[in-house]
């Protein structure tokens, strides 16, 4: 063979080997953070439920029950009872959830004043009061919507 074809070979072997691993540190990198999302120009919602200070939302009637959903199984009605209410899978909480995706001891419901706040306990998978993260206690209104992993608890009077 020619050394002129040789060399064509080398470097297009050469070039092969650079895409190869472009694209391995690619998948790599699209792993650790994840896919690129293109940037919307609708206003997005914000991560985080507001602190129960900054919020000045005072439930407008106190809740008295909760609906558990869990993912498999019929609803259950829970009365709001005493000044505190502990859920998770643990046996030992006051309202044991049967997910997978909850945490042992996952968030805790308390009386606080003349209504109801809910608060994560440091949750592997996060609490979710309508549809935000919950990082602070959070006031409770009738209507509101929990999600504890993929049990759904809805707040009603």
């Amino acid at each position: 063979m020619p050394l002129e074809l040789l060399t064509l070979f080398k470097f297009g072997l050469l070039l092969l080997l650079y895409l190869f691993l472009a694209s391995t540190v690619r998948a790599v990198i699209v792993d650790l953070y994840g896919p690129r999302r293109k940037r919307t120009s609708r206003p997005t919602r914000p991560a985080v439920a507001p602190a129960a200070g900054a919020d000045q939302r005072r439930p407008r009637r106190a809740p008295k029950e909760l609906v558990l959903h869990p993912a498999t199984g019929r609803p259950q009605v829970i009365a709001l009872r005493g000044d505190s209410l502990i859920l998770g899978r643990s046996e030992h909480v006051d309202l044991p959830l049967d997910d997978v995706y909850v945490s042992d001891e996952h968030a805790q419901i308390r009386l606080d004043g003349d209504g109801w706040v809910v608060r994560d306990l440091g949750s592997t998978n996060g609490t979710y009061l309508n549809g935000a993260k919950v990082a602070r206690p959070t006031p409770l209104a009738a209507g509101d919507q929990l999600r504890l992993g993929k049990t759904r608890i809805e707040v009603r009077r």
